[in-house]
C-alpha cells in the first residue's frame, strides 16, 4: 500500500437499479469526511460528481455503476449517521417509474419559510435520504415520478 493512499471503510449495500436489477454489495467511504469530522456518509459519496460508482458484488466481482441508473439504494446508517439530521421530518409516499413505491420520512433542512415536501424535493440534490423506519434509504429524485405527502 502507498503511504499516500487512505484505506477505505466498506458499507453493505443493495442498490436498485432502472432496469430492474437489484445488486447487493458493498462501497468504498472515506474515513475522513471533507465536510464534518468523522467518516464520508453513503449519501456523500452518491453525490459525488464521478459518474461511475464502484460496488463490489458478494461473489467480489467489483462493477462499476453508472450513478444515474440507480434508482435507490437500502443501507442500514453508521451510528454517526443515525442522529446526525437536523431539520423538521415530514411523511411522503415515493413511487418510481416502474411502479415501485417506497414511504418513510424525510428530513427537512431547507429555509424555515419553505418546509414543505414540494419545496424540499425541488431544492434537495439528486440524491437524498428516505428513513422508512425498517429501512434506510438513498432516493435518486430522477427516477421518482410521484411523491405523496403524508
Amino acid at each position: 500500500m502507498s503511504e499516500y493512499r487512505l484505506e477505505k471503510v466498506e458499507e453493505d449495500i443493495v442498490l436498485f437499479l432502472n432496469d430492474g436489477v437489484v445488486l447487493e454489495g458493498v462501497v468504498f467511504l472515506s474515513p475522513l469526511a471533507y465536510g464534518h469530522s468523522g467518516r464520508q456518509t453513503l449519501l456523500e459519496l452518491l453525490l459525488e460528481v464521478e459518474r461511475f460508482l464502484p460496488v463490489r458484488d458478494r461473489e467480489g466481482q467489483v462493477r462499476l455503476i453508472n450513478r444515474q441508473s440507480i434508482t435507490h439504494v437500502r443501507y442500514v446508517p453508521g451510528e454517526d449517521e443515525e442522529h446526525s439530521a437536523f431539520g423538521k421530518q415530514a411523511g411522503v409516499r415515493l413511487v418510481f417509474f416502474g411502479g415501485e413505491a417506497l414511504e418513510g420520512t424525510v428530513t427537512l433542512d431547507i429555509p424555515e419559510e419553505k418546509l414543505r415536501i414540494k419545496d424540499y424535493l425541488n431544492m434537495a440534490p439528486t440524491f437524498f435520504a428516505l428513513d422508512s423506519g425498517h429501512a434506510h434509504y438513498i432516493i435518486n429524485s430522477h427516477h421518482t415520478h410521484q411523491a405523496i405527502p403524508l
